[in-house]
């Protein structure tokens, strides 16, 4: 396994190389907005601008299975894949009028590839301060969950966001609102109706599906042993008792993962983010949010969020103080959740988790981020789940403008995971934009 992950790295290295090579020659960006690009990228006078992003990801070395390590859809679930591939466009109606169309492919453990339809949305700015949107969008809720996955400072997703955030992406099909009165406040106010995940729950379970069809195989055996001889079967029986209550816990676990799902908000959603720059250069941000909707349970799961951003050492080219080389920056988010769950006994509990990340970022070079981020979320015994932590170190540079490496180390530790190691490798190509390591893309 480990030569064939070394082979693998080689291969990548060097299809990497001969594709920087050719995309940076071929690649083309287009900025919406622009006179020239309006008329060079435009269908029936609409402004256009299609963007394709490549995640290639590999798992170089651990103990425990991508799947154990995987917290949602997004995060690599192979030990090596591209994944998750984004389709993005954008439309330019006029200067009040905007779209974007957000397609992903996804690959699950099992090898089979899934779309997912992301956003679907159209924005209209009433003037400089308020704006409204409509159609399928991820709601702003604390600083990460609007991040396509091609724009996270990480291989994985946060631990707290793939919990509570319906697996990481808190979705809305509905209207939101954003009001900015100055550049100090950012206020925004979505409702509508949640987008739940409705893909094959095998992607937390391959493990134990591989486990029931050995069950079955199994079963085989025995009607075979059955005509060789009683004493045999007799050792056999004890081997199938066995394996049912293997089948049994797999069993369990499905039950208990669709119970854990359940808490999820499921129907009609209302959320609300506020921002507020504590200095005029905006270096110092604070943010709150807050979620309610409907459940699984037919009962209301609560969500509420603080978050702290903070820069030193920023640089001004023209948009404000920017994260580059020499800069320092620091991220903490918390989300906590409250919900009544109800049992098939008839029984109800009112349970409440959370958890939190720390992450800080240091330009050691325009091309060159070095990073480190510690992330935990607690334990709830009414659904099973057990308390996390993770810890990661990440080194992440731009190749090229378009194409941006990442390694980066994992320690997780959790009752079923102790003290398990991972060591990841990433290429991340955009075709028809660029990549910064040192900016975030928060479409």
């Amino acid at each position: 396994m480990k030569k064939n992950i070394f082979t693998l790295g080689v291969l990548s290295l060097a299809l990497l190389i001969s594709s920087t090579i050719a995309v940076k020659a071929e690649t083309f960006e287009y900025k919406v907005g622009e006179d020239e690009a309006n008329e060079n990228n435009s269908i029936l006078g609409i402004g256009f601008e299609p963007q394709l992003y490549l995640n290639l990801s590999g798992l170089l070395d651990s103990d425990t299975p991508v799947s154990d390590l995987s917290t949602g859809e997004h995060d690599p679930s192979r030990d090596y894949q591209v994944h998750p591939i984004e389709f993005i466009s954008f439309f330019d109606f006029s200067d009040q009028l905007k779209a974007e169309i957000h397609a992903a492919l996804l690959q699950g453990t099992d090898e089979d590839w899934e779309q997912a339809l992301e956003q679907v949305k159209v924005t209209y700015s009433l003037n400089d301060s308020l704006s409204v949107t409509g159609g399928q969008l991820l709601n702003r809720f604390g600083f990460h969950n609007e991040y396509c996955a091609h724009a996270w400072d990480f291989i994985n997703n946060h631990l707290q966001n793939s919990r509570f955030l319906n697996e990481g992406e808190l979705m809305t099909r509905g209207v939101s609102f954003d009001y900015k009165p100055n550049s100090r406040w950012s206020f925004n106010v979505a409702a509508g109706k949640a987008r739940v995940h409705e893909h094959d729950h095998g992607h937390h379970g391959h493990e134990d599906h591989e486990g029931e069809e050995h069950h079955d195989g199994h079963e085989g055996e025995e009607h075979h042993d059955d005509h060789e001889g009683e004493e045999h079967h007799d050792d056999h029986e004890g081997e199938e008792h066995h394996d049912d209550h293997e089948g049994e816990e797999h069993g369990d676990h499905d039950d208990h993962h669709m119970e854990a799902d359940g808490i999820n908000i499921s129907d009609v959603i209302g959320s609300a983010d506020v921002r507020y720059y504590l200095d005029d250069e905006r270096t110092t941000m604070i943010s709150g949010s807050l979620a309610v909707g409907e459940n699984e349970f037919g009962t209301n799961t609560w969500l509420y969020g603080i978050g702290l951003q903070k820069l030193w050492g920023g640089h001004d080219h023209g948009n404000g103080q920017e994260f580059c080389s020499g800069s320092i920056k620091l991220k903490a988010e918390a989300i906590g959740r409250s919900a009544e769950v109800k049992h098939e006994d008839g029984d109800s509990d009112d349970v409440s988790d959370w958890g939190f990340y720390a992450s800080i970022f240091y330009g050691l070079d325009e091309m060159t981020t070095i990073s480190a981020r510690h992330g935990y979320v607690s334990e709830l015994e009414e659904l099973e789940l057990e308390d996390r932590n993770r810890t990661s170190l990440a080194l992440s540079r731009n190749l090229s403008d378009n194409v941006l490496a990442r390694i980066q180390y994992d320690y997780n530790r959790s009752d079923s995971m102790d003290n398990e190691h991972a060591i990841w490798l990433q290429f991340k190509i955009a075709i028809g934009t660029t990549l910064d390591c040192h900016a975030n893309c928060n479409h």
